[in-house]
């Protein structure tokens, strides 16, 4: 399993980097929608295997990796707050756009700059130091453009969260070695989760390809969320549910804050 993640993520995404460099990649576009109800069945499958920018700043940290031995990460307690970024930074230009201020285009997105450059159209230079610097810190700092100012995987981000076909980890098998965590390009803390469901995942499978315990980590069938969710509401209505014992004829809570 593990071999066919590795060997066909790699063929699909140098498919679509010679399709890239050919100028076939806008001819495919219209195929591209599909990815977006995939992601609702299997989660995010784009960011991580098709997308050429996303192979580009992977190939960079894998060529910086030569030489650094140890790459930058987003401290936990940053990276909480700093996935939401991309969300907030389309926030503030959807309005803008819609209104027809400004282009989507804008030179602080490289992704379209990326696009636009094989499209043999000219970039301005404040788009270029922006891509160009995106490049760059991918050498330290794997997939920093996709971590935070990605607005375009939205669309295929969050419908990823109803996910039907995860990454689980066995908790019992699981040796807490935190590998997962350290080779996860979107700064996800995968030793943490029993069913993975962040919106940051691209289905990359490097947690499951290193993971040095077999079948600790796998991708399979999850647990019906919405069954979770009740699942979790109950048991915390349960246990803020005070107890009567008749004998003594006084309420016994589990909480201790409503003993007050």
């Amino acid at each position: 399993m593990k071999r066919l993640f590795f060997k066909g993520r790699i063929i699909i995404q140098a498919i679509f980097v010679v399709l890239l460099l050919l100028g076939l990649h806008r001819t495919i576009n219209p195929v591209l929608v599909l990815f977006m109800p995939l992601a609702l069945i299997a989660g995010n499958f784009f960011c991580g295997w098709i997308c050429p920018f996303g192979t580009i700043q992977e190939l960079l940290g894998k060529i910086g990796s030569l030489f650094i031995k140890r790459k930058i990460k987003m401290p936990s307690f940053i990276q909480r707050y700093a996935q939401y970024l991309r969300y907030l930074l389309f926030l503030a230009i959807l309005p803008l756009v819609l209104a027809g201020i400004i282009e989507r285009n804008i030179p602080i997105d490289a992704y379209h700059s990326f696009y636009t450059f094989f499209d043999g159209d000219i970039l301005t230079i404040l788009a270029i130091v922006f891509l160009c610097l995106f490049l760059f810190i991918s050498l330290f700092f794997d997939r920093p453009f996709c971590n935070y100012f990605c607005t375009n995987s939205i669309e295929y981000a969050l419908p990823s969260f109803t996910r039907v076909f995860t990454v689980k980890r066995n908790k019992t098998l699981c040796v807490n070695c935190k590998i997962c965590d350290k080779v996860c390009p979107m700064n996800i803390q995968v030793s943490t989760a029993g069913e993975l469901r962040n919106i940051q995942c691209i289905n990359c499978f490097q947690c499951i390809i290193r993971c040095p315990v077999p079948d600790a980590l796998s991708y399979g069938k999850a647990d019906n969320l919405l069954r979770k969710l009740k699942h979790k509401l109950k048991g915390n209505s349960l246990k803020n549910t005070p107890e009567v014992n008749h004998n003594h004829k006084t309420a016994v809570f589990s909480n201790k804050e409503d003993i007050q």
